[in-house]
């Protein structure tokens, strides 16, 4: 999996995702979320799944764990543009909506 991480003037960070996001390459999100709400610490974080190829639970677990940290931080969270077995992986798990809705957005 390749992360890219882009800020906007709003103070959003911007994971964008692309590959596989699975039980091998989990933590490197884990890792991306850490430094980016540590060394930005952002308004709102986002994650771009739309170039993922494939998500399973472990990615879906690594989707939740993100969501918790930024809430931790204080920064709305959420998952943009989900689709094929990403998409079902949320839809079948029942968090399709849970993470692709924002929230926590602290008042600015």
């Amino acid at each position: 999996m390749n992360i890219t991480t882009s800020h906007d003037g709003d103070r959003v960070t911007r994971l964008a995702l692309t590959g596989d996001l699975d039980m091998a390459t989990a933590v490197g999100l884990d890792d991306a979320v850490a430094a980016a709400l540590t060394a930005n610490r952002p308004n709102q974080l986002v994650i771009d799944v739309g170039g993922l190829d494939f998500c399973d639970s472990s990615g879906i677990h690594a989707l939740m764990r993100a969501r918790d940290r930024a809430q931790l931080w204080a920064a709305g969270f959420v998952v943009t543009n989900p689709g094929g077995i990403t998409r079902r992986t949320l839809e079948i798990s029942g968090l399709l909506d849970v993470l692709t809705t924002v929230s926590g957005t602290p008042e600015t």
